[in-house]
């Protein structure tokens, strides 16, 4: 029986805030996330990172990923407590032209993870500056929402920086403190001096598919947004309830 590439996977773990890959480094193993959250970083100037993008379960970092083929493109870092499955780039080479040859798993991740990528990559250019840190928090509630939320989850703290976030949305510091106040006040995030938590998770989640329906304009405002997620946080409660039901 032939053994499959995958089978030579080991599991890496890493605390959060360790560092994983560092830009200009050798990619040595392939690695994809099957547990946890990281950021990737780029160095514009001595001693300054900008944030560029999350990953999350399922997105390949390593070797002939995004990251790049032999070196890395970014600094990527655990946001979490974070599970990789490894695989030398030796063992994928002799297995027959390795992942970036497509005929092997890890091309569909691959492209999902590029796709992510250039997704959060283009929301720096998509709608108004408070449209864009809307869009961001929703990225973050994928991140790090825990597998089958639900509408009973109501809080879900984020391990993200505020100044991240507003890399991520292209705003400045004081633009992202206005903007999360905004949704602060209409109860719809909570601040504190470490952590954003978003209220009602579930209407976050589904806010991405509603916005691609609806566009831009149902998060305009404030007032918009917060009619939107409140539609959409009713909406996810009453499958919670019909799906209690069924069991």
């Amino acid at each position: 029986m032939q053994v499959h590439w995958l089978d030579h996977a080991i599991e890496t773990r890493f605390r959060r805030g360790q560092p994983i890959v560092r830009a200009g480094g050798a990619l040595a193993d392939w690695m994809a996330i099957r547990q946890g959250a990281v950021s990737l970083h780029i160095k514009v100037a001595a001693g300054t990172d900008v944030g560029v993008a999350l990953l999350w379960g399922g997105d390949v970092i390593g070797w002939c990923s995004p990251l790049g083929q032999d070196q890395a493109g970014y600094d990527v870092t655990a946001l979490s407590d974070v599970v990789l499955l490894s695989v030398p780039a030796d063992t994928l080479r002799a297995a027959g032209d390795g992942a970036c040859g497509g005929r092997h798993d890890n091309t569909r991740l691959h492209a999902a993870t590029a796709q992510r990528m250039q997704e959060q990559l283009a929301l720096r250019l998509a709608g108004s500056g408070f449209q864009r840190l809307v869009n961001v928090l929703a990225t973050c509630a994928a991140a790090f929402a825990p597998a089958g939320v639900g509408g009973r989850v109501l809080h879900l703290g984020l391990p993200v920086s505020q100044a991240f976030m507003g890399q991520l949305a292209g705003l400045s510091r004081r633009q992202t403190w206005i903007y999360l106040g905004q949704l602060a006040q209409a109860g719809w995030v909570r601040t504190t001096r470490t952590q954003v938590v978003l209220e009602s998770p579930a209407a976050w989640l589904s806010l991405p598919a509603h916005v691609e329906r609806e566009g831009l304009a149902c998060i305009s405002t404030a007032d918009d947004c917060s009619a939107t997620l409140g539609l959409l946080g009713l909406a996810a409660a009453a499958m919670g309830r019909a799906g209690a039901g069924a069991r």
